[in-house]
Formats: structure tokens, C-alpha cells, sequence
């Protein structure tokens, strides 16, 4: 699944999430109801789908952090002067940006 379907089915379910809650609170209803207990169990559901869907996108988030540490990692060991100079650059340019503020 690509990265804009997961985007959108992650809304998806925080809009039917949020449409369940507002049913919800807007419902003036008798606690035993059984509407009031059939909207309570679809708000569980679209929660856990939600939570469900933030975990599968946060450990795939977890994963290209490492894959990326480890690639700057590996620059950083096998280019020490490089990467130096390339800090002193950037330490430069912000100095410069800064300093004519």
C-alpha cells in the first residue's frame, strides 16, 4: 500500500472516529439505550482501528530512521574530513544568515 492510500484510510478512520464521538456526546439519550451502547461500541471500534493503523505506520516510521541512521553513520565513518567540512559549510551559512539579521 502506497504511502497517500495510507494517509488516507488513516483519515478515513479519524473522520468516522470523530463522526462516532460527536454522535455521541450530541446524543441525549438514556444510558441502557441501546442506540447510546451501539454508538459507544462503534466509537471503540473506529478507536482501535485508528491506534491499529498509527502502530503499522509508526514502526514502518521506526524502520527508515534506522535505515537512515545507519547510512549517515556509515557516510560519517568512511568520510570524517568530508562530513567535517561539511558542517563547518552549513555552521557558516547560518552565521552569515543570522548575523545579518
Amino acid at each position: 500500500m502506497s504511502k497517500k492510500q495510507q494517509q488516507e484510510q488513516l483519515q478515513q478512520q479519524l473522520s468516522a472516529l470523530a463522526e462516532s464521538v460527536e454522535a455521541l456526546l450530541a446524543a441525549e439519550v438514556d444510558l441502557t439505550d441501546t442506540y447510546y451502547l451501539g454508538l459507544k461500541a462503534k466509537a471503540e471500534q473506529a478507536l482501535d482501528h485508528a491506534r491499529e493503523s498509527l502502530e503499522v505506520n509508526k514502526e514502518g516510521l521506526i524502520a527508515k530512521s534506522r535505515r537512515r541512521a545507519r547510512c549517515v553513520n556509515q557516510f560519517v565513518t568512511e568520510c570524517p574530513w568530508r562530513t567535517l567540512a561539511l558542517g563547518w559549510a552549513a555552521g557558516m551559512i547560518c552565521g552569515i544568515v543570522s548575523a545579518k539579521r
